[in-house]
């Protein structure tokens, strides 16, 4: 008993000692160094001289200038240049910030829609289980089974100066397979893709269009079957 009063004050002192620190560390977390708030007062100049650049009216600087933005390495500045010049209204910008963006993605994630002429088929065989049947064994009918929670594109080897890289669709995979892959070029503000993929066991093609907002539309299509309606993100 009278060892455990005798320690008490100094358990009090080392609490005391705990909330102190504890304080301590929260000013300072709310109050950062002057060194810190410097540096990031840099980098948002930075960044905001780099935006500004890549967004000059002169067509050719925003070459330019995506170019170098490009080369430079830094993610934050890449995406930023990259999305301005895959909004921009100039051909050319956005043909290179097309390349640049399939250059900084490992993979894209396309949503997919139910082919138009399938959806007309299904509604007309209705309650009809012959029918019904017949349209389960197609090969479109399994391909949309597959597909119809989206579409992963594992995107490798992307060149910027050449607009080409090799996709990998993982369309019934959980990783890329060497069997199932095709490659893919920017055409302008188009990009086309052929190759191979778990579906149908036949040819298929990808052909999007790069739209506002950054996003890829257009049509997945295997050999001669109905295309499925495709979108995805870039950035």
């Amino acid at each position: 008993m009278l060892l455990r009063k005798a320690m008490n004050p100094l358990r009090r002192n080392e609490l005391k000692l705990c909330s102190l620190y504890s304080f301590a560390l929260l000013v300072l977390a709310a109050f950062p160094s002057p060194m810190l708030a410097q540096e990031a007062s840099n980098r948002a100049g930075e960044l905001k001289t780099w935006r500004e650049q890549c967004n000059d009216p002169d067509p050719d600087l925003r070459l330019a200038y995506v170019e170098q933005a490009i080369a430079t390495g830094d993610v934050t500045v890449q995406r930023i240049c990259v999305r301005l010049a895959l909004d921009s209204d100039n051909a050319d910008i956005r043909n290179l910030g097309l390349r640049a963006a399939f250059a900084s993605i490992p993979r894209l994630s396309f949503s997919v829609d139910i082919p138009p002429e399938l959806a007309a088929a299904l509604k007309a065989a209705g309650n009809n289980e012959k029918k019904q049947a017949e349209m389960s064994r197609s090969y479109v009918m399994q391909d949309y089974e597959v597909l119809k929670n989206g579409l992963y594109v594992e995107v490798d080897g992307a060149a910027v100066g050449t607009g080409s890289s090799t996709w990998y669709p993982l369309a019934g995979l959980n990783q890329r397979d060497d069997r199932f892959k095709g490659l893919a070029n920017v055409n302008g503000s188009r990009v086309n893709w052929v190759g191979a993929a778990v579906l149908s066991k036949q040819a298929c093609s990808i052909d999007v269009q790069l739209e506002e907002g950054a996003v890829l539309k257009g049509k997945l299509q295997c050999g001669d079957l109905w295309a499925f309606p495709i979108a995805a993100k870039l950035l």
